[in-house]
């Protein structure tokens, strides 16, 4: 399980009985230790210097997730005049209460939908309401974009994906090349989340790493992430394939800086921008990937190959590994690119822009 190395976090229980309080923001987090955290809430404000980060930890039993986040969310609204005396509330839902202070809601995962725009209508009339102010955090333009044209009350900043600086950029490749996919499930058929748009793997599991096994089976490929049962007896058949399982956010780091490219194998585009991409980024990656809104950070400014089919797919690793310096290229590429995207400086950029 992560867990915040933040000066500034405490446990729920203990922030009850803190009389007063030097921070001017605050925000609550939820760590599960049965799902995946959200990676970039937790990272981001890990990062911060003038947050309150307020948690509670959930416990190793079956079903209790949800029954612990609802028991959470009825604590804040106990102690909810306790939290406005902070001058910023840092939210990921609209759900709670209006108030004067700043919300600042987190939308990293914008899914477009009616109910979804009615829920950010009402809470930021809500928050005009309150004399208060609504502050939308996204991490891409189209997002911005589309909350800008839909919404009368409220900011709406970009601060973008980022990682975790955990290990330095690798310019030298491995003794073999080897691709990474990073996930926090990797799951097929009838797995929990088989015909997920983010987490169903089909695409990699049945199509990419067959026919690239039969290309070139020197090529290893490591995957990252909870492997479902149907995903696991897959890719049994394939000696080439490295399996890590759900590991911490620092690992996933380490083990991401000691292979030779990034694979990003969704072929759905859900308009936003994604993590793994950036996490490739900060270690040092070129990255395979779908040319899709939500890879265009790599299309742009060439920090990989953006391809359209299987096919293309297959080839652009295969180029990658027979052509040493267009791998090179791209991670000089990418070594210019990755410094703004540190969590330590996209929460300066969010700190400026709150101000």
């Amino acid at each position: 399980m992560n867990s915040f190395h933040n000066k500034n976090s405490e446990s729920f229980y203990r922030w009850i009985f803190r009389k007063k309080d030097h921070l001017d923001q605050i925000v609550f987090i939820f760590i599960s230790k049965l799902n995946t955290q959200n990676a970039r809430n937790f990272q981001l404000f890990d990062a911060s210097d003038n947050v309150r980060i307020v948690y509670l930890n959930g416990i190793k039993f079956r079903f209790t997730d949800l029954f612990l986040l609802n028991l959470f969310t009825f604590m804040m609204n106990l102690f909810k005049n306790r939290i406005k005396n902070y001058r910023v509330l840092h939210l990921f839902s609209t759900s709670g209460f209006s108030s004067k202070q700043k919300q600042v809601l987190h939308l990293d995962d914008p899914v477009y939908s009616k109910i979804e725009l009615e829920n950010l209508k009402k809470w930021e009339l809500n928050q005009n309401q309150a004399n208060g102010q609504s502050i939308l955090i996204c991490t891409n333009l189209y997002t911005k974009n589309w909350f800008d044209a839909e919404l009368k009350f409220s900011k709406v900043f970009i601060i973008e994906q980022g990682f975790k600086e955990v290990v330095p950029v690798r310019f030298l490749p491995n003794s073999k090349f080897s691709c990474v996919y990073s996930s926090p499930y990797i799951h097929l058929a009838n797995d929990k989340h088989g015909n997920h748009s983010t987490w169903g793997s089909e695409l990699l599991i049945n199509q990419i790493i067959p026919k690239l096994n039969l290309i070139d089976p020197d090529i290893e490929i490591y995957l990252i992430g909870e492997l479902g049962k149907d995903a696991h007896h897959q890719l049994r058949q394939f000696r080439n394939v490295f399996l890590h399982g759900r590991v911490s956010f620092e690992r996933n780091m380490q083990i991401l800086s000691s292979c030779s490219i990034g694979l990003y194998p969704r072929s759905h585009d859900h308009k936003r921008s994604i993590l793994k991409i950036f996490s490739y980024i900060g270690a040092g990656l070129p990255t395979v990937s779908f040319d899709l809104e939500d890879t265009r950070v790599i299309k742009d400014n060439n920090l990989g190959v953006s391809v359209n089919t299987v096919s293309e797919f297959i080839e652009a690793i295969i180029l990658l590994k027979n052509n040493p310096h267009i791998l090179e290229n791209l991670k000089r590429n990418i070594e210019k690119f990755r410094p703004p995207y540190t969590w330590e400086n996209l929460f300066r950029k969010m700190s400026d822009l709150l101000n």
